[in-house]
């Protein structure tokens, strides 16, 4: 394990990604893409409340015909991006506590009191998935800085044919006020010349980016999906900025505070009793 410590924290720090195999039990990965399935199943019949929280390809391929090689007419029901994931199931609110993924985000984080920002997932449908802009993280985040960590968890593998995520090493090494809106797009002629990585690994797998690599990822060419469920998480002292909050934002599943230990052990009271 030492030596795991290591080889993740300096590849990290020196690349802005790690990844990490066989973070995923199997009988849990089952277990998510069972959770996952049962949403994509019918979208449209879903609760209203729950709806909402879809983002649907057919919309994405509509506002930017770009990143798809088919029209929004031809994607049929496929969903693109699944918000706010822990309210549709229990399943994915546990997520949260998980030990072995929060054991290497206290590596990477060199502490204890980082804090859970939301959990979403991103799906790549069968021949029909986009591909991805060319991006950073952060501006999206909206937080005070950019000790943040995208944590995705692998439901399937990542291959060059099904859309796996492409990063430039390095590139999280930029000055926190260098990153602005236009990271949120950026030109192939805007790219740093720095050799590009395809992140490939098998289902289980976590990656871990630093939320200011760029990194974009092709279409799915395969006769699967491709799905990541997407963990934020934020380190010490660093806080969003805007008005917007998520479902179990802020738990510090980790932290030494008395207080928030109790937090955690209320919210999750089936995983670790209700004490006081």
């Amino acid at each position: 394990m030492e030596s795991d410590v290591v080889r993740w924290r300096s590849h990290y720090e020196r690349d802005g990604y790690v990844v990490v195999e066989d973070c995923l039990d199997g009988h849990l990965l089952a277990a998510l893409r069972g959770g996952i399935e049962r949403i994509t199943a019918d979208p449209d019949g879903l609760p209203a409340g729950l709806r909402r929280h879809l983002d649907m390809e057919r919309d994405y391929v509509a506002a930017n015909p770009q990143y798809n090689d088919l029209a929004a007419d031809k994607v049929g029901n496929a969903v693109r991006n699944i918000m706010e994931l822990p309210l549709f199931d229990r399943l994915f609110a546990d997520l949260i506590v998980y030990p072995p993924v929060l054991d290497i985000l206290e590596i990477l984080f060199g502490s204890t009191e980082f804090h859970f920002h939301n959990y979403k997932c991103i799906i790549k449908a069968p021949r029909v998935g986009s591909r991805f802009c060319w991006h950073r993280d952060l501006p999206y985040l909206q937080h005070s800085g950019p000790n943040l960590i995208t944590a995705m968890l692998c439901m399937d593998d990542m291959t060059e044919r099904n859309g796996a995520t492409v990063v430039l090493p390095g590139t999280h090494r930029i000055a926190h006020a260098s990153v602005g809106p236009g990271d949120m797009d950026i030109a192939e002629k805007d790219l740093p010349p720095v050799p590009r990585v395809t992140v490939t690994c098998p289902a289980g797998s976590v990656v871990l980016f630093h939320v200011n690599i760029i990194h974009g990822g092709g279409p799915n060419h395969s006769e699967f999906p491709r799905r990541n469920v997407i963990g934020i998480w934020s380190g010490p002292d660093t806080y969003p900025i805007t008005a917007a909050r998520y479902a179990y934002q802020d738990l510090m599943p980790r932290s030494g505070d008395p207080a928030r230990q109790r937090q955690v052990r209320l919210t999750f009271p089936h995983l670790f009793g209700s004490a006081q």
